[in-house]
């Protein structure tokens, strides 16, 4: 079964809890109110940024930043199962 895909933009999704990035990487969010985070290099320019930004937001209907967004694609197919006996315990290996 297929579903239909509405050309209708997207419903705003809640605010995202944002996670603690390594120095080399920052969040520029390509809304005001800080909505649409995108992980960039620290180390761009003034001027590299903000032309990426300006890239980023001309094409921000592309980027998806939920699984939810990717409409049509079973979760079957980007998740996995591992099958294991009810009485096995996993251990971690190196």
């Amino acid at each position: 079964m297929f579903e239909e895909l509405k050309k209708d933009p997207p419903t705003e999704k809640a605010k995202v809890d944002l996670k603690i990035l390594p120095e080399h990487l920052k969040y520029v969010f390509l809304e005001n109110n800080e909505a649409r985070p995108v992980v960039i290099s620290n180390s761009l320019t003034h001027e590299e940024e903000s032309r990426l930004v300006k890239v980023l937001k001309k094409h921000r209907a592309t980027i998806k930043w939920h699984k939810s967004d990717l409409k049509g694609i079973s979760p079957s197919y980007y998740m996995q199962k591992i099958n294991m006996e009810a009485e096995y315990k996993p251990v971690r290996q190196p």
